[in-house]
């Protein structure tokens, strides 16, 4: 464990200065105990959990007696620089790639916002050969991302705030299942891609240092350990994780793993982190607790020597943090390590072979292989064939949409002779204009164009139409409080909207659903708001109410942001918020999209979108003007496109601006009927 301004390892000073062995050691876990042997066929304590899992999880205890897998930790805004730093300084990958999901703003190391990127290389490093293991510095759950480190993942909770934390349904659960289902999210993201995932929960859980730390017993911080397992496990059904128990070495500041240790069924990998000398007790110890599980160094500073390993055969793999591979490693002892006969690097085929063979699913997904899985469950097969449809398109072609609306004429049609192959309206605010988009969606369909809504709802306080002023902070808290007089109201809303979607589900329509657009800008009232209780809690509020409660099942769920210039009255870049801070997830997205006026302009807003879908189909809505056809020939990445012709200006510059457009050979558009 690390101080970040001081580079200072803490938790551990008694042994890095020489300090005694295991204080405070209790209970069975007595040093110099009888090893036992590793189970050579371990079962996950995730039944459900994917052949990768599986497979990887058997190859670590494989190894345990055998070898050591080398690791390197990086952080997540760096990309994979300590691990290059590592082969740099002794010729050899090490096979373990590190990462975590930080909780940092802007530019810093560990910033929040280099999530997408960090996935992106996490793919590309299992696609190499690595195994990977992630971790998560999380923030404390009174706060939003992102934080300071010492404010608030070195903060702590009153014994008040962690027993509510423990309750479920209270405030503060509610406000840690937001938080967690966020990095869920990028955890299925990789699920999706058959990447499977040592995933070190709370770690370093004995020492006093971060928030959920410290707190021995059944009701602490293991339990904590249980609760993130309960929620990724039984309600994200997050199945390619290795679940990977960590403890510190102990110390004064870190208490006995006796009192830490979440129970058999929810560990397959114990591990410790040991920042100083490798006491024989403490490797005694962990064989002990893991009585028959694969045990490993999930961080290290400096490295345990050859004789260390020697001695100590059963730990599977170390990872080094970040840059202590060169700050606390003597150049020798790095290469020492790397070259020993018990080391597993990248290119060893002890390792190769067995990678080669677990990566199968990913190699079928990166040759085309895709599954197009709405995120709601129990989805329609329109819906899955919508969201299919989606992913087809893009590259060689993009699906044409104009907003309509049943009382005019297309101007697309009027202009080129060409139906767009996506017809896009708005649901309206109340009964009657339901209705009226639901027969013009009806109508549509038969057509054979796709469906695509919008949902721009009034204020549920207001009897008077308005979508744009905004709340008081009090009536927002109101609002996404359950039970509370505007939450009530606020659910009629959506159950009355849901009466017209179940319409369209019965009659077997599916929908591109676009509900709350523009979360990240200023000019509606449910936008600009960030954190967990902000514009992101509202869409997952609805996305819970529509799918679970109406039972909808028909949606393509889209997030919409504003792109830059287009926040509050086409104001400026400062207008609109970045997308991490409104995003409701990839748990309840299917699709991103982005609203801009006119055209693309000069920046590549499909490479933007792109980075951040992660492999989700992207749209853009062009208001105010019909864009150029290098809004489709100059960005690639588009899956789809919404143009407002008839919002525009009716004139010959607008019918020759669509020619142009629908004459590209990538857009695909439908024949006149």
């Amino acid at each position: 464990m690390r101080i970040r301004a001081g580079r200072l390892v803490v938790g551990a000073l008694g042994l890095i200065f020489g300090g005694a062995g295991w204080a405070g050691a209790a209970g069975p876990f007595q040093a110099n105990a009888e090893p036992l042997q590793v189970n050579a066929d371990p079962v996950p304590v995730n039944p459900h959990a994917t052949p990768e899992a599986r497979a990887l999880l058997k190859y670590i205890a494989s190894i345990s007696g055998q070898g050591i897998l080398t690791g390197q930790h990086n952080y997540p805004n760096v990309g994979s620089r300590y691990t290059d730093l590592a082969y740099d300084l002794t010729g050899k990958y090490p096979g373990l790639f590190g990462e975590d999901f930080g909780f940092s703003a802007g530019d810093d190391k560990d910033s929040v916002l280099s999530r997408p990127a960090m996935v992106e290389e996490v793919e590309r490093q299992w696609r190499n050969g690595a195994v990977i293991a992630l971790t998560w510095h999380e923030v404390r759950p009174t706060e939003d991302e992102p934080v300071t480190f010492h404010d608030s993942v070195q903060g702590k909770l009153t014994d008040y705030e962690w027993k509510e934390l423990l309750t479920p349904g209270s405030p503060l659960n509610r406000r840690w299942c937001a938080q967690v289902d966020v990095v869920a999210g990028y955890l299925r993201r990789l699920q999706d891609a058959h990447v499977p995932v040592l995933f070190r929960a709370y770690h370093e859980m004995n020492g006093n240092w971060f928030w959920w730390g410290g707190r021995p017993g059944k009701d602490g911080s293991a339990a904590m350990y249980r609760m993130i397992y309960d929620r990724f496990v039984n309600v994200h059904h997050l199945d390619n994780l290795v679940w990977v128990w960590n403890v510190n070495a102990p110390s004064g500041n870190a208490g006995s793993i006796a009192d830490y240790y979440p129970g058999a069924a929810y560990a397959d990998v114990v591990s410790m982190d040991i920042y100083g000398a490798f006491q024989q007790d403490y490797y005694d110890s962990m064989l002990t607790v893991a009585a028959g599980k694969p045990i490993a160094l999930a961080e290290v500073g400096g490295l345990p020597s050859v004789e260390v390993l020697e001695k100590q055969p059963r730990w599977a793999y170390f990872m080094t943090w970040s840059e202590f591979i060169q700050e606390a490693n003597p150049l020798e002892l790095a290469n020492a390590v790397f070259h020993a006969p018990r080391a597993i690097n990248r290119d060893d085929a002890r390792l190769t072979g067995a990678m080669a063979a677990i990566r199968k699913g990913t190699e079928e997904r990166a040759s085309g292989k895709v599954d197009a899985d709405p995120v709601t469950a129990g989805a329609t097969s329109e819906a899955k064939a919508l969201l299919g449809q989606l992913v087809g398109a893009g590259g060689s072609a993009v699906l044409s949409g104009e907003f309509g609306r049943a009382d005019t004429a297309s101007a697309v049609m009027e202009a080129t002779g060409r139906r767009p192959a996506i017809f896009a309206t708005d649901l309206g605010a109340n009964g009657a204009e339901h209705q009226e988009a639901v027969q013009a969606a009806l109508e549509a369909h038969k057509r054979q164009q796709v469906v695509s809504l919008s949902w721009r709802p009034l204020r549920p306080e207001d009897a008077a139409p308005n979508d744009t002023a905004g709340l008081t902070e009090y009536e927002w808290d109101e609002l996404v409080t359950a039970g509370t007089g505007l939450n009530l109201r606020w659910a009629a809303q959506v159950d009355e909207a849901a009466k017209a979607l179940k319409e369209l589900q019965k009659t077997g329509v599916a929908v591109l659903w676009n509900p709350y657009p523009e979360g990240n800008g200023k000019r509606y009232w449910w936008a600009g708001r960030k954190g967990v209780n902000g514009s992101a809690e509202l869409y997952r509020m609805l996305f819970a109410r529509l799918t679970e409660k109406d039972e909808i099942k028909n949606l393509i769920w889209v997030w919409q942001a504003a792109g830059p210039g287009f926040g509050a009255s086409n104001a400026g870049p400062s207008e609109v918020g970045a997308f991490s801070d409104y995003f409701p997830g990839y748990l309840y997205t299917d699709a991103l999209e982005l609203s801009v006026r006119g055209g693309p302009g000069r920046s590549r807003m499909d490479g933007l979108l792109a980075q951040f879908a992660l492999g989700k189909p992207i749209g853009v809505e062009f208001t105010g003007s019909v864009p150029g056809p290098e809004a489709v020939a100059g960005q690639a990445r588009w899956n789809w496109f919404v143009v407002d012709a008839q919002g525009a200006a009716a004139d010959a510059g607008r019918d020759a601006g669509l020619k142009a457009l629908f004459s590209d050979a990538r857009v695909s558009s439908l024949a006149a009927q």
